[in-house]
């Protein structure tokens, strides 16, 4: 099987057995993606804002989706072996990135920050998962973990996490077709000086992460100009309901060798016709940044998370602009709603991931049946 099918056939050995399955929210499988390697597979993990059981019951049935049947752990389980059989094989790869927003240290502490204090066990089995297994001999995503505005509380991060990253690029060439960030930089446009975004991705652009380390005190200080007074984040963080702006006909359902429609995207010739997320600021800040290193020229990938809001949005300007995909990985936490391929509109749980492979970007929901 090409790894495409590798990683469908290891979500839906889970999710089968339980009346689940995937289904098809965006893609795009078009050589404009740039990505000039075939080892390299990509897992998106979005947000999570995971919590103590203890603090969970200050916030009632809002949180983490599916926590009680750990169904994201199950779904991470069998992918974390595909990557280390891929590891022993030597020409496969699969690089996790969890896209920011893991713990959240603002709903986790009313005052001061002390992750410390956070139980070994809480989310044990999604920490292992993602990147703590290697020191416990257990299969694992060797996950690289973006820090979101709600993963660090007073310039305080969970200490675990093996790098303080806010962004992420790749490439075995030396140069970068993706660019992943948390997304939260797209807020503090709102706040802080113009050209501060095109700082911040050149930041990263310069040299490959994880090399690039960003200076935690300085972002816990700029961060909290982005999150919620503590009682407000009882009812939501983002929105209660995501409308997903779904461009087709309906989503479909996702089979191992199954075909799919090529291009799944809300398309668009313009740049500043794009609202969601921040398109247009961020289009900008990396052409920008292309000028100062022509390495980056190639770079026609943006994933994000933040705002809960799972999305996939091809800019391709007239007469050869720079064409630019945008995938907002979403989340599992709140709610979503979009069509399926027979009519309906499904409106459940958000649970979604994305993948890329080659010039091959899709972007997953997790459907599972209604209690």
């Amino acid at each position: 099987m090409e790894p495409h099918d590798e990683i469908v056939a290891a979500l839906l050995s889970v999710l089968e057995p339980l009346g689940g399955e995937l289904r098809l929210l965006g893609r795009v499988a078009d050589p404009l993606i740039g990505n000039a390697s075939a080892k390299e597979s990509y897992l998106f993990v979005p947000d999570l804002h995971l919590i103590s059981p203890q603090r969970r019951a200050a916030f009632g049935a809002y949180g983490f989706n599916f926590e009680k049947k750990k169904l994201l752990a199950r779904l991470l389980e069998p992918l974390a072996r595909l990557r280390e059989t891929w590891d022993v094989m030597g020409q496969k790869k699969l690089v996790t990135i969890q896209i920011g927003d893991f713990f959240d240290l603002w709903r986790e502490f009313g005052h001061a920050a002390k992750p410390e204090e956070i139980d070994d066990e809480t989310h044990g089995e999604l920490r292992d998962l993602l990147y703590r297994g290697g020191f416990r001999n257990k299969p694992y995503l060797k996950a690289t973990m973006l820090l979101g505005n709600h993963d660090t509380k007073r310039g305080v991060p969970l200490n675990e996490i093996p790098y303080t990253l806010k962004a992420m690029n790749r490439s075995s060439s030396g140069q970068p077709f993706l660019f992943a960030t948390h997304g939260d930089a797209f807020d503090l446009m709102e706040t802080l000086m113009p050209d501060w975004l095109s700082e911040f991705i050149v930041h990263f652009l310069g040299r490959l992460t994880p090399v690039n380390k960003y200076t935690i005190e300085s972002w816990g200080k700029k961060s909290a100009k982005l999150n919620k007074p503590l009682g407000e984040l009882k009812d939501f963080i983002m929105a209660p309901e995501h409308a997903l702006g779904f461009e087709g006909e309906g989503a479909v359902k996702v089979e191992v060798g199954a075909a799919l429609p090529k291009i799944l995207a809300r398309r668009t010739a313009d740049p500043k016709g794009v609202t969601h997320g921040r398109f247009p600021d961020f289009y900008q800040a990396l052409g920008d940044a292309a000028i100062q290193f022509p390495s980056c020229r190639r770079l026609r990938v943006v994933v994000v998370g933040h705002s809960h809001h799972a999305a996939m949005i091809l800019c391709r300007p007239p007469g050869g602009g720079r064409p630019l995909l945008l995938m907002d990985v979403g989340s599992w936490i709140e709610k979503c709603s979009y069509p399926l391929d027979g009519g309906d509109v499904a409106i459940e749980p958000s649970a979604q991931l994305g993948v890329i492979h080659g010039n091959d970007v899709r972007l997953y929901q997790v459907r599972m049946p209604q209690d």
